[in-house]
């Protein structure tokens, strides 16, 4: 992996050398990084004394919750716009 195509980042006292590309380009590593780092910061304070992977299995699945809620967030605006849509266009077609 060349220095140009990658990044260091550190996450729960462990630096790790990821590649960068197109879509994720360094400042886009970096603040995923931070995210997943302050996650198991979080899950650590609540899990003392429990193994890294442990730890990280538990930020695991707080973001999983998160991305979950913001799924249902995202679908419940859907079908609010479909059902908006539907009523407009059915007045415009009487």
């Amino acid at each position: 992996m060349s220095g140009e195509n990658a990044v260091s980042v550190k996450i729960f006292n462990q630096t790790y050398r990821l590649a960068t590309n197109r879509d994720r380009d360094a400042e886009y590593i970096q603040r995923a990084a931070a995210y997943l780092d302050e996650k198991m910061r979080e899950a650590a304070e609540h899990a003392s004394h429990r193994a890294p992977l442990d730890i990280a299995i538990l930020a695991a699945l707080t973001i999983a919750e998160e991305v979950i809620k913001e799924q249902q967030k995202k679908d419940a605006i859907y079908v609010v716009s479909v059902d908006m849509l539907e009523r407009r266009y059915s007045a415009l077609h009487v």
